[in-house]
């Protein structure tokens, strides 16, 4: 189950990752709302201030329109027409330098249709209906490609005010159209032109209408500050009375006073629209702030709580898995100590092992977990004191195996002695031969004390002070086994083992060879062969017996290198047991491999530390005795035997292989004591 995998802190973190996953996914639709709304703010303050100067620029084209039919009506010179019409482009290269909706920079276009009628107008072709028609064209391009009320949210107080500016823009172009057609009716006095300019103010009425409905109290008095303006320059019923009679409407007013009158009443509608502009603006930048503001506090508390839970449940995590990573470590250190005690072999050489001394599990809580911790304290206490005990039942027992070994040896050491005395005073051939054969078997019995004191884990005396040539070691180990008449020895001259190492290194062929006859039918040889090597010198004793099977042999081989608790090996590989120990005390390397054709091959690798190795004689000494004819080189004078060399244990072992009969090891019990005369 994926919980059960699962350690404390990924538990407390599934517990709390849900909550946090849900809160998360709470506030992440608010900060965006919040953000979208501030960035809607964000634009529509820019596209009433891209309308505002567009709206600036419509009124420059007003005046243009109005001067040019006063152009026309000789009331303006053609100097101030041209410095209009030069302040109209100037705005709209301005306004090209901005960045712009597409559908305004298109309608920018519209104004290059201006350049006909300006040229017509100043060279007097141009008509008056041609000029409104024109400039009105452009005017309501430029309004229409604002697209305001397409791109406001109607339902707010911002986006009803970008409607009434709207409204006002439509208002003001009526409002310029209108006063330049009261001009021309005030001019021509033409019916066509009359009509017209009622309609027009129908229309304007529409507007207004429509604009006042939109606007806030605060604008709606800037307004009517604007139609007190316009009737100040006209009249007080002008507007409703131009609605029946124009030309009764403006007959007392002088066309001298109606035309610059009309010029400042396109200025007036400036005045309300800056208002409307500025009012818009101030609203969409507070919605853009309190948008802005929320997404940022709804983000920080969002990111607190998150903060907030997360220390807390870390902290919780700490204290829950500190106590149990204490507890963890401590029970990994008992079955540490103790596996180590465990499995710790009996051929340790330390005299003494310390007793085993574990740190108490330092948790102060006062909850579960310091329960079990206190619990878990007095369980490794009390592990501990097992594992001493486990290691000093081991040291008696290994003591045990040494005294018992020593004792045998001592024992058949006497006896030995007293069989070499009834050696030396018997002349009856067929007694002789029989106390040989007890002789034998107490070198067997001396090998066999030997292995148990391996076992027990002590270094065994070696009497040896002197080097010993190798193929004595192999006499003297072939003298501790049984069927030593099937073993042949290829052993090469000039290399000694060192004396510390004689007696183990005896006891190890006497265990490979036991091995190699005991497994080998009684018709086969087993060969002993030595050799130097880069390292030292290789003894291998070759069999052709039954083998081993691969998992076995990797199984024995790894026996010679690891350590190995003695109650838990096999009692049938108690020989390897003893030459893995021997091999790992002195730096040995023993193998075991497949010898072909069948049986086992035992190599075993020393080092030249171990050794004493003479050397060769130089080339040029043999060389200068083979130049001198006629003369015979002298007999070697007689090697004696080095200082402390056993020499009556070789003499001893010689005697019992040139005596002795071979023994079937494949044969019945019966047969093998009439081959061994038992």
């Amino acid at each position: 189950m994926l919980l059960g995998s699962l350690r404390i802190r990924g538990k407390l973190a599934l517990l709390v990752i849900i909550p946090l996953l849900s809160m998360v996914g709470l506030a992440v639709p608010v900060v965006i709302d919040r953000v979208s709304a501030a960035r809607q703010a964000a634009d529509t303050a820019e596209t009433v201030r891209i309308a505002s100067r567009v709206g600036s620029l419509v009124q420059d084209l007003q005046q243009e329109r109005l001067l040019s039919v006063g152009l026309l009506l000789r009331r303006v010179s053609r100097t101030e027409l041209i410095q209009k019409s030069a302040t109209v482009d100037d705005r709209v290269a301005d306004l090209r330098a901005e960045p712009l909706p597409a559908p305004v920079r298109a309608s920018l276009d519209q104004v290059r249709r201006l350049e006909d009628v300006r040229n017509a107008t100043l060279a007097g072709r141009a008509t008056p209906q041609q000029i409104l028609t024109v400039f009105g064209e452009v005017d309501t391009a430029l309004i229409d490609a604002l697209r305001l009320p397409f791109q406001v949210d109607t339902d707010t107080a911002a986006g009803r005010q970008v409607l009434a500016l709207d409204a006002l823009l439509r208002v003001d172009e009526a409002l310029s159209s209108c006063t330049t057609q009261i001009v021309l009716v005030k001019a021509t006095g033409d019916p066509l032109v009359s009509r017209a300019f009622v309609a027009c103010m129908a229309a304007l009425n529409v507007d207004n209408r429509r604009f006042r409905k939109l606007i806030t109290p605060e604008q709606l008095k800037v307004a009517e500050l604007d139609d007190a303006a316009v009737a100040a320059r006209t009249s007080p019923t002008f507007l409703v009375d131009s609605l029946r009679d124009p030309d009764g409407a403006i007959a007392p007013v002088p066309l001298d006073v109606l035309f610059p009158s009309a010029r400042s009443m396109i200025t007036l509608g400036q005045f309300v629209e800056k208002k409307v502009v500025a009012d818009v603006i101030a609203e969409t930048r507070a919605r853009e702030r309190e948008a802005l503001t929320a997404a940022w506090l709804v983000s920080l508390a969002a990111a607190a709580i998150l903060l907030v839970v997360v220390l807390l449940s870390m902290t919780v995590a700490r204290t829950v898995a500190r106590p149990l990573s204490r507890l963890t470590r401590s029970a990994e250190r008992v079955a540490r100590v103790t596996e180590a005690e465990l499995t710790r072999v009996a051929d340790d050489e330390s005299e003494s092992v310390p007793p085993v001394r574990l740190d108490p599990v330092e948790v102060s809580a006062r909850d579960e977990i310091g329960d079990l911790a206190r619990a878990f304290d007095r369980v490794q206490h009390t592990a501990a004191r097992l594992v001493e005990r486990q290691v000093a039942g081991r040291r008696n027992v290994a003591q045990m195996f040494g005294h018992v070994g020593r004792r045998t040896q001592n024992l058949v050491g006497r006896q030995i002695a007293l069989i070499d005395r009834l050696e030396r005073q018997e002349t009856d051939p067929g007694r002789l031969e029989h106390l040989y054969r007890l002789d034998h078997i107490s070198s067997r019995l001396r090998r066999n004390a030997g292995s148990l004191v391996v076992l027990s884990g002590a270094t065994g005396s070696d009497g040896h002070v002197a080097p010993v040539p190798l193929a004595d070691v192999v006499r003297l180990a072939l003298g501790e086994i049984e069927d030593y008449t099937r073993v042949d020895v290829e052993v090469a001259p000039g290399v000694a083992a060192a004396p510390a190492i004689v007696g183990d290194l005896v006891l190890t062929l006497a265990e490979l060879m036991e091995n190699a006859t005991s497994f080998s039918p009684p018709h086969t040889r087993v060969v002993v062969t030595g050799e130097l090597t880069d390292g030292g010198a290789r003894l291998v004793v070759v069999d052709h017996g039954i083998g081993l099977t691969e998992e076995r042999m990797v199984e024995e081989n790894a026996r010679f290198t690891r350590r190995e608790r003695l109650d838990l090996a096999p009692t049938e590989v108690l020989g390897l047991f003893v030459v893995g120990r021997l091999a790992r005390r002195h730096g040995w390397s023993a193998r075991l491999s497949h010898t072909p054709g069948g049986g086992v091959t035992a190599a075993l690798e020393i080092p030249a530390a171990s050794l004493v190795i003479r050397r060769p004689e130089p080339v040029g000494v043999s060389a200068g005795r083979a130049a001198v004819p006629g003369t015979r080189e002298p007999e070697p004078p007689a090697v004696e035997a080095p200082a402390g060399f056993d020499v009556e244990l070789l003499s001893r072992a010689t005697r019992s292989m040139s005596s002795g009969d071979p023994w079937n090891a494949f044969g019945s019990q019966a047969s093998s004591r009439s081959a061994t005369g038992g």
